[in-house]
């Protein structure tokens, strides 16, 4: 701190080992933070999807499996660092290490702990918030609201750092993503969707959509984000040229590759007049034993039963324009690039916020000081890597909950909406991630999702559901504050063993 308020203290080898039990218990609350992510903030990547039947819960868990990984170990770091040491002073905690990484084991516990709470009440809330409001409790706890990062000045948009700038981004990632997603509905609403050879359509722009769905992912990579592929620090013409070049090449090669297959597939299924040709009826699945059988039967969880059980959910989905389904089917394919997208970007930024608390704890261990410039090195990989394993075992077991919620509930999600609200909130999140801002991306999918669906009127959207998520968004910062500072302070302010001190005697006689 300035003025030498805190002197900087540098553990000793020897002293860090009396530590070893926090980084396993830390690596332990890691992946159950992750865990949680994978239970609630899969939404955010898969939930339109799985809701506009563009994918199964199985398939979503495969593609999660690829793209939630190479998202965490490509982008992640960035937000890692924010996390770690933008949101709590790290000079507060120079004189002290050991204190630092106990907080930050009990940030990682609160997470977790919140996140399948919510889930269990189907809120869908931010992961971001939850850890941000694990690491404030703590450092309020430890030294008071000075340790806490609450406003600093910025280089890039929106030119705040700390908390400031996550509270900014609370009101600008859901209001700009539904921008994004609301004009590119429009746009394939107008010039694709009620054209009277919609489905003609839709597959002549498939290959553009795809395109660009690519472009934007690869933009970002390139763009000082792919340190491990030594682009840090390539120029934006050169982060165009990559972008173009390669969703370009992606989307001229689906023209001979994907879109006979499309049309084959669509005349298929569907009758002249656009109608769906008789299918066999698909055998209901039995429900499997053992931890296995568990499993699967949570993959197997019917998320569209809400549409026959509830009247209210019912009739949102009826005032939803329908457009031919020929169209929408062409669109499940474009979905799925869309959807890798979302799920690449959500991993860049959600696991970052499982794991940078542990980062923060790990450094600390093996260094012995406290740094807000602590690199992981090699060891990167294998901590990015432990939260992408528990965000795929998060989402195969507990998915169901909020892909329900946020897929079917909430609004009428087509292929033709999922597209666009998937690229809409994939690009706010992407844009987030580089600016190291720790986004919300429940806020982004959220947001796009209401946006798109106020298209059809104040009908399209289950304000019960919305006003559940806003909630649980005010709630979660307050909630996680209070409980990792309730953990941190029984803890950090309990007797301990260590440097004990020696008790006076009484040598009075009674």
């Amino acid at each position: 701190m300035e003025g030498g308020l805190y002197t900087e203290r540098i553990l000793a080898p020897e002293t860090t080992d009396h530590f070893l039990w926090i980084v396993i218990v830390g690596a332990f609350g890691a992946f159950f933070a992750a865990f949680g992510i994978g239970a609630n903030d899969v939404a955010n990547a898969f939930a339109t999807s799985v809701g506009a039947k563009a994918l199964t819960i199985k398939q979503a868990v495969v593609l999660a499996g690829i793209f939630e990984f190479l998202g965490a170990v490509f982008l992640g770091s960035h937000v890692t660092k924010t996390i770690r040491s933008g949101i709590a002073d790290t000079e507060c905690f120079e004189d002290n290490p050991g204190i630092l990484m106990y907080g930050n084991m009990c940030v990682v516990y609160t997470t977790g702990f919140w996140l399948l709470l919510a889930s269990f009440f189907e809120l869908p809330v931010s992961t971001t918030h939850s850890t941000i409001g694990g690491i404030v409790g703590m450092a309020i706890t430890y030294r008071g609201p000075d340790c806490v990062v609450w406003y600093e000045k910025a280089d890039l948009f929106p030119y705040l750092k700390g908390i400031s700038a996550i509270v900014a981004s609370w009101v600008l990632s859901p209001v700009l993503s539904a921008v994004i997603a609301v004009a590119l509905f429009l746009f394939m609403r107008t010039f694709v969707l009620r054209s009277p050879d919609s489905h003609k359509r839709a597959i002549v722009v498939f290959p553009f959509l795809v395109t660009a769905t690519i472009a934007v992912n690869v933009f970002f990579i390139v763009y000082k984000g792919a340190k491990g592929l030594g682009l840090d620090d390539t120029t934006i013409p050169v982060a165009f040229a990559w972008a173009l070049g390669l969703g370009g090449g992606v989307g001229l090669a689906m023209i001979p590759t994907v879109l006979p297959y499309m049309r084959r597939n669509i005349a298929a299924k569907f009758n002249e007049d656009g109608t769906l040709k008789p299918v066999a009826a698909v055998e209901e699945k039995e429900k499997q034993s053992g931890v296995v059988g568990f499993v699967i039967n949570q993959l197997n969880k019917d998320v569209h039963s809400s549409v026959k059980e509830s009247e209210y959910v019912s009739q949102i989905h009826d005032n939803a324009e329908q457009f031919d389904p020929r169209a929408e089917e062409a669109f499940k394919y474009v979905q799925v690039f869309t959807a890798i997208c979302d799920s690449f970007s959500h991993g860049a930024n959600d696991v970052a916020n499982a794991m940078g608390p542990f980062a923060s704890i790990y450094i600390v261990y093996t260094t012995g000081v406290v740094s807000s410039e602590g690199d992981l090195g090699d060891n990167a990989f294998w901590i990015l890597a432990l939260g992408g394993f528990g965000i795929v075992t998060g989402l195969a077991i507990y998915g169901y909950k909020i892909i329900a919620a946020i897929g079917v509930k909430i609004a009428k999600i087509t292929p033709s909406r999922g597209f666009a609200i998937e690229l809409g909130s994939a690009m706010m999140i992407i844009i987030g991630t580089r600016l190291e801002i720790p986004l919300s991306t429940t806020h982004c999918q959220v947001g796009a999702t209401t946006g798109v669906a106020l298209l059809e009127g104040t009908g399209g959207v289950n304000g019960t559901v919305l006003g559940k998520a806003v909630f649980g968004w005010i709630i979660t910062i307050i909630v996680c504050a209070l409980t990792c500072s309730v953990i941190f302070a029984q803890g950090a302010y309990a007797p301990y063993v260590y440097d004990t001190i020696d008790l006076p005697t009484s040598t009075s006689s009674s």
